[in-house]
């Protein structure tokens, strides 16, 4: 090696030296401010999570609280009678609860049938110059109906021509359901 380029080399070897630490410092923290992002990130996840999570314990006691208001409201309305009662007596019931509060012109009904695990009756409600109002109340009432079930099958609207009057009936066809043991 000639003079010169040992003087060079003796001035830039304290600059490499320097070099290699201030580089070996900004590959230290950039080491430790990108582990800092992921654990910010993390972090974040995790409160997220627990915010959904605290949402979602919000909505289950509030669900569980529904539940036992309704169970409440299911026993104060059935008592402990329904629990005796077979379930000729609770369709019975169910039927005389549906004459008295529709107040029908005609009620056919049949015979109580027994199968499945379930008794049923069949119904049908004949009402004469009603009022749709009156037939969207009657339809929602009977859908409604929690114990004993009473779906709706049918629904015939009829126009007749009486006298120069128009008028309108309707026959509402369903069954009166319960369970064999009567238990709601």
């Amino acid at each position: 090696m000639n003079p010169i380029e040992n003087r060079y080399e003796n001035n830039l070897k304290p600059l490499k030296n320097r070099f290699f630490v201030v580089a070996g410092l900004f590959l230290i923290v950039a080491i430790a401010f990108v582990t800092a992002q992921r654990n910010r990130r993390q972090l974040e996840s995790t409160f997220d999570n627990l915010t959904r999570a605290q949402g979602g314990l919000t909505r289950v006691k509030e669900a569980n609280a529904n539940r036992r208001h309704v169970l409440a409201a299911l026993k104060s309305q059935f008592g402990q009678g329904a629990q005796i009662m077979s379930p000729e007596m609770v369709i019975y019931g169910k039927v005389e609860e549906i004459k008295a509060r529709l107040n029908p012109d005609d009620m056919t009904i049949t015979a109580v049938a027994k199968g499945g695990g379930e008794a049923s009756l069949q119904y049908t409600l004949s009402f004469s110059n009603p009022n749709f109002n009156n037939l969207l109340n009657a339809i929602s009432y009977l859908h409604g109906s929690v114990f004993p079930l009473t779906p709706v099958s049918s629904v015939a609207i009829t126009q007749s021509d009486v006298k120069g009057t128009s008028g309108y009936s309707f026959n509402i066809t369903g069954k009166v359901i319960t369970s064999g043991k009567t238990k709601p």
